[in-house]
């Protein structure tokens, strides 16, 4: 009787707002809201439906972009939260679930984030920072509450299904770009440069570890789709983070490597070389011409040649400018495209002449947080990412040691996609 108390609650709801909206002036979406009930039932049942839900959606958030109040995944977070804290209430989920080395580091970012918006000179533009950092760790107290639920391998599909149908609309659609770099539904080519590094290590495990040679087929063409959408990205730090990934895995896959006879390694070597040779023959000369510009990162932030490097230089300039006149708190959450718009770089690195566009972002996230919460809030996102780092390495060798070779290898992929975010 107990545990069927919040279905009679949400069947008397489901009643009485019926009613009510039967009643009303809107009364035609009254058969909506049984489908909705539908749904929070399901949630209720099945959380990880939701959580994999969000994740799926996170990017094609292009898709949401015309109405900001309102959206799917909104709703799916919101009802999330509720429904994770009443079952943790109710003890239908153990509170152990919720312990974490990573909450200290995460408390003192918020600490950082809440001090730095109470003496920020834009304190409305560092309350929406703080309140984009909640909503991120919100999705980090949703799955620690149910991750015995949440199985690595589906949210690992679900990565790559949804990364790819983002990167096949990216090659299909030439307005999913800026300046003829493709951005699939995202907002900024490097984003979306580092959504598909991220999903890269997801698809080469798919590929190795299915069985079925249907699924194998399926992500075969999802790892060719992601890698030519990156291409076309043009994203200099994308390929060089992607250089950094793959040396990860093949040091998780060396033993497998020392199986294999003289003429397996000679042909695994001759396709890698063939492939290699494929992707630099057909792409753009642009793309090529930006690599080779990385040779040229020492002329600094005078050079003209690369404005694109040049600008990057000066966010560096105005960065640790704003850290050395506040190095305890920094300058406020948000604040840094403001302060870089004062600067004369801004305008003599502007895109467009005509209209200048001045308020810029970091492109750095450590140099971000140094410049806009100090010390105290780069020493907390460090600690995030050193805990995180050690908790997947741990997680490969208790797999190791425990036999279970193909989770010792997922866990090693979701490390490699875990640096490919660090970095």
């Amino acid at each position: 009787m107990k545990r069927d108390f919040p279905y009679y609650v949400v069947a008397l709801g489901l009643v009485s707002t019926c009613i009510a909206v039967l009643t009303s002036s809107v009364f035609y979406i009254a058969p909506a809201i049984p489908i909705a009930f539908i749904a929070l039932l399901t949630l209720y049942k099945r959380p990880e439906y939701g959580l994999l839900a969000l994740v799926f959606f996170v990017p094609l958030e292009g898709v949401f972009a015309g109405n900001k109040l309102f959206t799917g995944p909104k709703l799916i977070g919101i009802a999330l939260i509720a429904i994770v804290s009443i079952k943790l209430l109710r003890k239908e989920l153990p509170i152990s679930n919720m312990r974490s080395a990573l909450w200290w580091p995460i408390m003192a970012l918020i600490l950082a984030f809440s001090l730095s918006s109470v003496f920020s000179p834009y304190s409305s533009v560092s309350i929406q920072s703080l309140k984009q950092l909640l909503t991120a760790i919100s999705l980090f107290y949703i799955t620690l509450a149910i991750k015995d639920q949440v199985k690595p391998l589906h949210l690992a599909r679900v990565i790559v299904v949804s990364v790819s149908i983002t990167a096949f609309f990216a090659l299909l659609e030439s307005k999913q770009s800026i300046d003829g770099r493709a951005i699939g539904l995202l907002t900024d080519p490097n984003y979306f440069a580092l959504l598909l590094t991220t999903a890269i290590p997801f698809a080469t495990f798919l590929l190795i570890h299915e069985k079925s040679t249907v699924l194998k087929l399926l992500w075969s063409i999802s790892l060719i789709v992601i890698l030519v959408a990156f291409e076309k990205t043009l994203s200099r730090s994308g390929l060089v983070v992607l250089v950094f990934v793959f040396p990860v895995l093949c040091v998780h896959y060396k033993e497998y490597l020392r199986k294999l006879n003289v003429s397996q390694l000679i042909i695994i070597v001759i396709g890698a070389s063939i492939l290699t040779v494929t992707l630099a023959l057909l792409a753009p000369q642009e793309y090529r011409d930006r690599m080779l510009s990385l040779t040229k990162l020492s002329s600094g932030v005078h050079t003209f040649e690369d404005r694109s490097l040049g600008r990057r230089s000066s966010y560096i300039i105005v960065a640790f400018d704003e850290f050395k006149k506040h190095p305890i708190l920094g300058s406020g959450p948000g604040t840094f495209p403001f302060h870089y718009a004062q600067s004369g770089y801004a305008a003599a690195f502007s895109l467009n002449k005509n209209e200048p566009e001045l308020f810029r972002r970091a492109h750095n996230t450590y140099l971000e947080t140094l410049a806009e919460t100090g010390f105290l809030g780069l020493i907390s996102l460090f600690g995030i990412v050193w805990l995180g780092l050690r908790q997947f390495k741990q997680a490969r060798a208790f797999q190791i040691r425990s036999g279970n070779l193909k989770r010792a290898a997922l866990a090693t992929h979701y490390f490699a996609a875990f640096i490919a975010i660090v970095l």
